[in-house]
């Protein structure tokens, strides 16, 4: 009997042998966030808010010690959501790029986000569909 291809049970790997022990990177996401708008450049989109959807994913790099007593020991998604709101409230915006623009320069402030994948959605936008918009990545190296 050959024995070439027989696989022996000591010389397979677990799975967590495989995994990369300096990698290290967390993904902190913000699924489905509608907000009102103004945004548009449309002489009616500059008159109106209207609504928008927002999803999030961020690239993040683990923290060494997470602390449940402090906050600033992992990148927050509600931070992230707050960052959103202030510069959605900060006025109109007429390009749904330009305001992914302005969400990856406030977010890139934390030194931890390596990268982030931003899809903005106008819900209104297009008679018949359910969203027209835009998905976006960028990554620190880019900035």
């Amino acid at each position: 009997m050959n024995n070439k291809n027989v696989l022996k049970l000591s010389e397979l790997k677990s799975e967590t042998e495989l995994i990369d022990k300096n990698s290290g990177y967390d993904l902190i996401f913000l699924n489905d966030f509608l907000i009102q708008a103004s945004i548009g450049i449309y002489k009616h989109e500059k008159e109106i808010t209207q609504p928008l959807r927002i999803n999030i994913i961020a690239k993040v790099k683990n923290p060494k010690n997470i602390n449940d007593d402090n906050l600033q020991s992992v990148v927050c998604y509600n931070q992230i959501s707050k960052k959103i709101k202030k510069i959605i409230k900060s006025g109109h915006t007429i390009l749904l790029e330009k305001l992914a623009e302005k969400i990856f320069q406030e977010c890139f402030k934390n030194k931890r986000i390596e990268t982030m994948k931003i899809r903005l959605e106008k819900l209104d936008a297009i008679q018949g569909a359910e969203s027209a918009g835009i998905e976006v990545e960028r990554s620190r190296a880019e900035k």
